[in-house]
């Protein structure tokens, strides 16, 4: 392994910035725009951390063992996780409900919504081949289709009926449109499906042998790399339109296995987490260059999932007892505004000449440029488009869900104040009703008494 130095700015976490705590975590993910983090964990909680302010906003609770998987929608309106407890929840985010439950034989290792249509769902149970379901697909028969696990197009049934598993694939994963699915076996190889018809359209054998199973299939935001996570220790990266792998990354010192990895936000770099339970260790590659270029070390805890940032050079990686936020280590640089500025140690008297300031025609020219800047028209309305991972918006809704809606909570002295005063209204209302009723009471009297002696 070469490590580079590299004295100058670079566009990737080096420190750690923060430790959120949300119990013992297993896994997380950012919605599309990086403000939302989502957080399985070994209780079966859901917790949806606002990332802007670091505060836990939001738990769903519905599962009842470890969360496996999560996976946002593209509007960030959804948000679908699995469990050991055999059950696929699809997350209403912004009523905090749960919106639909598929329960399946066995533990779920992973479920993946897909990239465009929130109502499809590649499934992949631990002990059966992986399905694509359709939430919105009344006919049960329908709704849930068997992922070819060969390249004759058949699946697994019997086996997954009987609950070997032999030939059920490891990992299927949808695309960066969702046009294919990419599904990995336990022979180290990948099926690539389209989404329709399910039929298999190629085949890429990554690797052969005793220990060759696909352990993961992690795209690009942009779709245009995909890695393949392989149980020989390799990481494989591959051009979407190509069968040979760019690039192989492995640590050969140590020889660990990989527990997770992904792509930074502009897929520059190659990120990975190493499966040793006693050691934090994030490696950092350059994917065209193919060096290593950092090496994270966190808390003496397993690394469980990592995620990174879909706009910022920021990773989450997840530990047993919450979320470690690595960030880049600004150092302020102000010689790259002004040239010619220094730093002082310490403060120096500086003395005015007489003449510094009596240029008078350039302070005229600069109230001129003045007056014509407050005088061109601003548009305050007109928001420009911000595109995240690509620049097609092809049939998607403006209506995304950025952040969590939030219900201000009064003070509790401003509501006890309230309290006091509407009791306050309501002794007075009940005072002024008593008041009119004795005087109501005496006019009759005195009106009784007058009958009485007019009859006398």
């Amino acid at each position: 392994m070469n490590l580079t130095l590299d004295p100058g700015s670079h566009d990737y976490p080096d420190v750690m910035e923060q430790y959120l705590e949300d119990g013992i975590a297993t896994t997380a993910r950012f919605n599309r725009k990086g403000t939302m983090l989502a957080v399985g964990c070994n209780d079966g909680r859901v917790g949806i951390w606002d990332f802007e302010t670091r505060v836990q906003a939001q738990t769903l609770l519905h599962h009842v063992q470890s969360v496996t998987s999560l996976s946002w929608s593209r509007s960030g309106r959804w948000l679908v996780s699995s469990s050991l407890d055999g059950s696929v929840v699809v997350w209403d985010v912004a009523a905090g409900e749960a919106h639909k439950v598929l329960n399946f034989d066995g533990a779920v290792m992973s479920a993946q919504i897909h990239p465009r249509k929130s109502n499809l769902l590649v499934v992949c149970p631990l002990t059966s081949a992986s399905f694509l379901v359709d939430t919105a697909e009344h006919d049960p028969v329908k709704a849930r289709r068997v992922i070819p696990v060969d390249d004759t197009g058949k699946a697994a049934a019997s086996d997954a009926a009987a609950g070997r598993g032999a030939k059920a694939a490891v990992v299927t994963a949808f695309t960066h449109k969702g046009e294919k699915l990419y599904s990995g076996d336990s022979k180290g190889k990948i099926l690539v499906i389209d989404t329709v018809t399910l039929k298999v359209e190629d085949s890429i054998q990554v690797c052969s042998g005793t220990g060759s199973a696909i352990k993961g299939i992690v795209f690009s935001q942009r779709g245009d790399f995909f890695i393949v996570n392989a149980a020989d220790k390799n990481l494989r990266v591959y051009c979407t339109d190509g069968n040979v792998p760019e690039h192989k990354f492995q640590d050969l010192v140590n020889r660990v296995q990989w527990k997770a990895c992904t792509f930074s936000s502009n897929s520059d770099y190659v990120v990975a987490g190493s499966a040793l339970e006693a050691n934090h260790q994030i490696y950092i590659w350059d994917r065209e260059k193919g060096n290593l270029v950092k090496m994270l070390e966190g808390p003496k805890d397993g690394l469980m999932d990592m995620c990174w940032h879909p706009a910022r050079p920021i990773l989450a990686s997840v530990t047993q007892y919450g979320v470690v936020v690595w960030s880049v280590n600004y150092t302020e640089n102000w010689s790259a505004f002004a040239p010619d500025f220094k730093e002082l140690e310490e403060n120096v008297e500086y003395v005015e000449r007489e003449d510094e300031f009596d240029d008078v025609e350039e302070m005229v020219s600069q109230a001129k440029r003045e007056r014509v800047d407050e005088e061109a028209e601003v548009d305050i309305l007109t928001a420009d488009i911000v595109h995240f991972g690509s620049s097609d918006e092809e049939g998607f809704s403006d209506e995304e869900l950025v952040h969590l809606p939030t219900v201000p909570i009064e003070d509790a002295e401003q509501q006890s104040a309230e309290l006091q005063a509407e009791e306050g209204k309501k002794e007075e209302a009940a005072g002024k009703k008593k008041a009119s009723s004795k005087k109501s009471g005496g006019r009759a009297a005195a009106a009784a008494v007058v009958a009485a002696g007019g009859g006398g």
